[in-house]
């Protein structure tokens, strides 16, 4: 049963870089071609596709304390 707040543990440190991952390639990401495919205006497409990464690269940061915090208080739990 230890091996949860492990994975909790590796979980959140693997997150972190992963978020500057998303941050840093979020414009390119497939994921965004459907949604911007109708803005014919290439600056806002752009500015739209940046402003994205930064909102699903903070959005995976939070992933970090959320694991970290849970594994904290399971092996305290485990514990005693």
């Amino acid at each position: 049963m230890k091996t949860l707040p492990q994975a909790l543990f590796w979980l959140g440190l693997i997150s972190v870089p992963f978020a500057w991952l998303v941050w840093y390639l979020g414009p390119d990401l497939e994921v965004l071609r459907p949604v911007l495919a109708g803005i014919e205006d290439p600056a806002l497409r752009t500015a739209l596709q940046e402003a994205h990464a930064e909102r699903l690269g903070i959005w995976i940061s939070v992933w970090p304390v959320s694991f970290l915090v849970l594994s904290h208080i399971l092996e305290k739990k485990m514990q005693g």
